[in-house]
């Protein structure tokens, strides 16, 4: 069943459940007004008549011939009952309809019941005791058809038999056209979604003008398409920046092993073209390393594991590891770091962070100085690597923490940057919930800071 027919359904449903409810609430009251008014009537010819009862000699009898009243139709009556049933007097049909045992119940306010009466005749017999010396000695009852009364409750329900369907029906239809209305923006929908594909990301849902849940369907769609779109871009990008740096030293390795087999060579020509492949070689290593760390990074935070961690301690440990390099190259590589600092986190994760930022630093500085610095706040953890290297020209900065993206390829082939350091930072650092930002100025340095929340990884533990 299509989603139109089942919301015309379900608003048929719905109105049906209304329409008998609605239907038994007004026959009820229908029922009871109109009995009320019967009673009232009878009420009335009843306390009429009473007036003209006389008591002789124990038994209740009119003081003159009463006469039926407009009220009263032709099947009705007036008549006296004593206290053993017997009828003693009355006006109209009265001789033809039995005494019911209710008669005998009879508060002195009276009492009305129903009764058929001849040929099964539905009456309404309103009973009411006759008094003398306060004592019961007889009963005086007024009877009227109901004929009128279930008439117009028949005409009642017969209206409504028809007309509940027929309101059905109708409202069938109006859902129906309702639905096929309110769903056309879906069915637009479904036909731009269904040619978009793979190859063409660029088509987008039709936005309704109606700011209702459809709108909001559209919209949110959308904007899933545009990061999905941002993502097929990347992943692109991603397989050809890898592509190409996978060529290179592959190319390199095939170059150097064909140069050496094309022509016998002495043994320190061998080793050369050996060291010079190894070289290569190492730099696809170090390349394909990175590419499998970045994809299992970006797979998600299940490669956290948190645990109580001395980060000052682990700080100390990566300077004492990347020392050597700095001062291979001259550099002075300078810490301020407390003496103990334990915080829940991923030790691992926070290393290779920090140690993708200080080999940038070395990698990228040619003379001066390098420095570490880590302060605490009442919820933050801050880490800073600073370097008074080349720095980078503004317009790079929104891009380096995109895989393979150089400021300066050729400076960097040479320095044996393969760039997916500092994307595998980013990664790293959204992992752990932190936020990483960068400050250049040309030949003066750059200063990447750590802001690690210290309350998100309590919580996570």
């Amino acid at each position: 069943m299509t989603l139109r027919r089942r919301l015309a359904l379900v608003n048929v449903v719905v109105l049906l459940i209304a329409l008998l409810l609605l239907a038994g609430i007004v026959l009820n009251q229908l029922v009871g007004d109109l009995y009320e008014q019967l009673d009232h009537d009878l009420a009335l010819i009843g306390a009429r008549e009473l007036a003209m009862v006389k008591v002789v000699n124990g038994i209740p009898t009119f003081a003159n011939n009463s006469q039926p009243l407009p009220q009263i139709g032709l099947e009705a009556f007036i008549r006296l009952v004593d206290t053993q049933g017997r009828i003693v007097d009355g006006v109209g049909t009265y001789s033809d309809t039995p005494v019911s045992p209710q008669t005998f119940d009879a508060p002195p306010q009276g009492l009305v019941f129903n009764q058929t009466g001849r040929a099964g005749l539905a009456l309404r017999v309103y009973t009411r005791p006759v008094l003398a010396n306060n004592t019961v000695v007889g009963f005086l009852q007024v009877a009227n058809e109901r004929e009128e009364v279930e008439e117009t409750l028949q005409l009642v329900r017969r209206s409504l038999i028809f007309g509940i369907p027929l309101a059905l029906l109708i409202s069938g239809l109006i859902s129906l056209l309702t639905a096929r209305q309110a769903l056309r923006p879906l069915i637009r929908m479904t036909q731009s979604a269904a040619a978009i594909n793979a190859q063409d990301l660029t088509a987008r849902l039709p936005v309704p003008q109606a700011k209702d849940e459809v709108q909001a369907l559209a919209l949110t769609f959308n904007a899933t398409l545009d990061r999905l779109a941002a993502a097929f871009v990347r992943q692109r990008r991603f397989t050809a920046d890898a592509s190409h740096e996978l060529r290179t030293p592959v190319t390199a390795i095939l170059g150097q092993a064909e140069l050496a087999l094309s022509r016998p060579r002495d043994p320190k020509a061998y080793q050369a073209t050996l060291t010079r492949i190894r070289q290569e070689a190492e730099r696809m290593q170090r390349l394909i390393g990175r590419m499998l760390t970045l994809a299992r990074v970006e797979t998600g935070p299940q490669l956290l594991t948190l645990a109580s961690t001395d980060v000052a301690r682990l700080v100390h440990t990566l300077v004492e590891t990347v020392t050597p390099q700095a001062e291979a190259k001259g550099l002075t590589l300078k810490a301020n770091i407390p003496d103990t600092l334990i915080i829940p986190t991923d030790a691992d994760s926070l290393t290779q962070i920090l140690l993708n930022l200080l080999e940038n630093a070395i990698t990228y500085t040619d003379q001066g100085m390098i420095e570490l610095s880590l302060t605490t706040t009442d919820d933050h953890l801050r880490l800073t690597v600073s370097d008074t290297g080349q720095g980078i020209p503004p317009d790079h900065l929104p891009h380096i923490f995109q895989p393979f993206y150089r400021v300066d390829p050729s400076r960097s082939e040479n320095r044996g940057s393969v760039g997916l350091g500092l994307a595998l930072t980013y990664e790293l650092s959204r992992l752990l919930g932190a936020n990483i930002e960068v400050s250049s100025s040309l030949q003066t340095g750059t200063t990447f800071t750590l802001l690690l929340p210290l309350e998100n990884l309590k919580s996570s533990m």
